[in-house]
């Protein structure tokens, strides 16, 4: 087992350094809690209070990004992540839920937020979310980065799941993958129409193609 790896395990290592929020230690990851997420209380761009995990993952088909205003200036990852949310439609509020966390809370005000969300058009099922302190780092950790803060640069990846009932699907893709790769991804979670009648099984009707492909003479 690797010394980074080992320190991990036990608690004991420390985050690496020039890193843009770097906790003093490494959250312990309690899986029968949370699925291991930190309790993590945060104010949204509207400046309502929320519980990260219970309010915007739990039970829910998400999509979580960090970023900063400042930094969206040169990389514009909100930009793309508008895309997405523009590809999704009426999905957003409804079937998914979309948060992206300011790693960078001393400069990203609420109104700051407000206002960014307001550039972007965001509908009510997408949310700037700001956490204090350390908290954003701790979320990084459990997300991605273990070992490691959480920098500007993990705006570049998009996390997106699927924590409702007893599913837990997990996965990534780059903040400026393309708008229909992404929509697919995330439309491949949700729950598929049940048919409204029931469907007959077994070979086709003699005369009838079981499919428009089939170019093979009919009986």
């Amino acid at each position: 087992m690797s010394t980074t790896r080992r320190q991990l395990l036990s608690g004991a290592a420390q985050c690496g350094p020039n890193e843009s929020l770097t906790p003093t230690s490494v959250h312990q990851l309690d899986l029968n809690v949370r699925c291991g997420f930190p309790d993590v209380r945060a104010v949204s761009h509207t400046g309502e209070p929320v519980r990260f995990y219970e309010d915007r993952m739990q039970n829910k088909i998400f999509m979580v990004n960090f970023f900063s205003i400042d930094d969206d200036k040169m990389h514009s990852q909100t930009a793309h992540i508008a895309k997405i949310v523009e590809g999704l439609g009426d999905k957003v509020g409804r079937d998914v839920f979309i948060t992206s966390i300011t790693v960078d809370p001393i400069n990203d005000t609420v109104e700051r937020l407000a206002e960014h969300a307001r550039e972007f058009n965001a509908p009510d099922g997408w949310m700037f979310m700001r956490a204090a302190g350390e908290e954003p780092a701790m979320l990084a950790q459990r997300m991605y980065h273990f070992n490691r803060g959480a920098s500007v640069g993990m705006g570049r990846l998009v996390f997106y799941g699927n924590a409702t009932g007893n599913a837990r699907i997990w996965g990534t893709f780059p903040a400026k993958i393309t708008t229909q790769d992404a929509v697919h991804r995330i439309s491949w979670m949700l729950p598929s129409k049940k048919p409204a009648a029931p469907q007959l099984a077994g070979p086709s009707l003699p005369g009838k193609s079981a499919y428009a492909w089939n170019h093979r003479a009919t009986l």
